[in-house]
């Protein structure tokens, strides 16, 4: 996702680009079409500004219950690329501007944290696998887990 400068460029260059997902999603989805990149290129002094959308979508198994879903999102985004910058700035060579850095950034930043069917899924049972969204067994599911933590509970404090 190269963006050629050219030399007697105007204030303003827009950009289009579609791409392979696979490169930019982790290995836990699979996407089921391709990234779509649109915006514009703003002269700015020492560089460029890039604002547009990135729009993309995956097929995914639900965290607690395994339900196949879908997710699909779309984000803005609006970021500086500069010929002296810093770190935490996006860098360009004065002639190309590389947008995959920003697109890789974005979409880890957009990922939800759990990939869930529905925001109330109650998962599987642990014991028998029933999918409780459903069904409702009657498994004991022991209240004490097995948690490394939990001698922490006792340490001072009031109770």
């Amino acid at each position: 996702m190269i963006i050629n400068i050219p030399a007697n460029s105007k204030d303003q260059i827009s950009f289009a680009f579609e791409e392979k997902a696979e490169p930019f999603l982790p290995d836990y989805v699979h996407p089921d079409r391709p990234i779509k990149i649109t915006g514009e290129l703003d002269r700015i002094s020492g560089g460029w500004r890039a604002s547009g959308i990135i729009e993309y979508g995956f097929e995914y198994k639900c965290d607690l219950c395994a339900k196949d879903c879908e997710y699909s999102n779309s984000i803005d985004f609006d970021e500086a690329f500069l010929v002296d910058n810093n770190e935490d700035q996006y860098h360009f060579d004065g002639n190309k501007i590389d947008l995959t850095q920003l697109v890789i950034d974005a979409l880890m930043l957009s990922l939800p944290s759990r990939l869930l069917c529905k925001p109330d899924c109650k998962g599987l049972c642990p014991v028998c696998g029933t999918d409780r969204n459903y069904n409702q067994c009657d498994c004991k599911i022991d209240e004490v887990r097995n948690n490394p933590f939990d001698i922490l509970k006792d340490i001072g404090g009031e109770k």
